[in-house]
């Protein structure tokens, strides 16, 4: 099964993953296939060549994932300069936005604890230094921070990010439903749904696939339906076989 995943890093890691990671899930019969966003690349340098821009390696990121329909996305911490100004935290951030359930891995070659410190000065950034009360404005902002940050699975010290990726993506729920998607895409995609789900009735399948891929409410009960009749189905059928 053919799944992707989002690499985000300022060096070059093709030899790593397709060593550590690559070969490993192939045993497995996982083809775990790697989009690279090497963000010291040419193409993401601001106009006037001051340094990177920030919003030019989060929108490749966000297209590459929606594109690929990504199971799962690892950045390395330090991704850019200091006079950047961001990091490989603000850019997972930004794709939590969007993304809030999709796997997340951070990983830091560096001296982690100065990441962790660095995360800590941009929440306490939110905070005013004196103790007068917070503004609502300021409490929402340090929750939305918080909840962002919550959407990190796993924080690794070192670039060992590989038994991660291959402990996650050999148990991942998001196999199961990256067949399922595939087939709705890519395989009958002007397929007119009829049953199930009355919602749908008349949708092509590819435009359902978008829905649960967009984890829209009607995408989320749609899967619900779909289990419970295929439950249903089963034990019916397994009464038949008793009889």
């Amino acid at each position: 099964m053919r799944t992707y995943c989002l690499v985000i890093d300022d060096d070059n890691q093709k030899n790593y993953f397709e060593k550590d990671i690559k070969e490993v899930l192939r045993k497995d019969q996982i083809d775990l296939v790697p989009i690279y966003i090497e963000t010291k690349d040419r193409i993401y340098m601001k106009s006037d060549h001051t340094g990177f821009d920030k919003s030019l390696i989060e929108k490749d990121c966000i297209k590459a994932i929606k594109e690929h329909n990504c199971s799962i996305v690892v950045s390395d911490y330090q991704i850019a300069t200091d006079k950047d100004g961001f990091n490989g935290l603000d850019i997972l951030n930004s794709i939590s936005d969007e993304y809030p359930q999709l796997y997340k891995v951070l990983y830091s070659g560096g001296d982690i604890e100065k990441a962790i410190k660095k995360i800590h000065r941009s929440l306490s950034d939110k905070i005013p230094s004196d103790k007068g009360k917070l503004s609502d404005a300021q409490i929402i902002d340090a929750i939305n921070q918080l909840k962002k940050m919550s959407c990190i699975n796993e924080l690794i010290k070192g670039k060992g990010y590989a038994e991660s990726v291959i402990k996650y993506m050999r148990c991942s729920p998001l196999i199961l439903q990256q067949t399922f998607l595939s087939q709705f895409k890519d395989d009958y995609p002007e397929m007119v749904f009829q049953s199930c789900y009355p919602p749908f009735k008349g949708w092509k399948l590819k435009a359902i696939a978008e829905e649960i891929e967009k984890r829209t409410l009607r995408g989320g009960d749609f899967q619900q339906a779909l289990i419970s009749q295929i439950i249903a189905y089963l034990i019916e059928t397994n009464k038949d076989k008793d009889e």
